[in-house]
């Protein structure tokens, strides 16, 4: 009876770990794709160059840089929390495919507004 309790514990802590890696992991992926998505949203921004003009558009590039880039890291360091509560709440997996849509869903509109800006400019 007492090796059958240390054992299902003992299995127990092995559950929590690999979910906690698992979160952590899937945390590392998403912290990647919110700089990849900063980088379309860039790329998305740059397309206006000939509509703007370079100067303003210099001023436009870093400032927008800097915001996309603090936008970022709160939502990288919010992600934590909410994936890591997800754990201990035993919804991590719920949580971790409502970020994903989230994410993919913004860097859709980061794609669409590249899209939007190269037919609107070359038509």
């Amino acid at each position: 009876m007492m090796n059958q309790q240390s054992h299902e514990r003992s299995q127990q802590r092995w559950r929590t770990v690999l979910l906690y890696l698992a979160c952590y992991v899937l945390w590392f992926t998403y912290s990647a794709l919110s700089l990849w998505t900063i980088l379309q949203y860039r790329d998305a921004i740059l397309g206006l160059l000939p509509i703007i003009g370079p100067w303003v558009m210099g001023a436009v590039d870093k400032f927008g840089f800097l915001f996309l880039g603090l936008l970022a890291l709160i939502w990288v360091l919010y992600l934590e929390h909410y994936l890591r509560t997800g754990v201990e709440e035993h919804k991590l997996w719920s949580r971790a495919l409502r970020v994903a849509i989230i994410q993919l869903v913004v860097l859709g509109i980061a794609e669409g507004l590249k899209l939007l800006t190269a037919f609107w400019l070359y038509g």
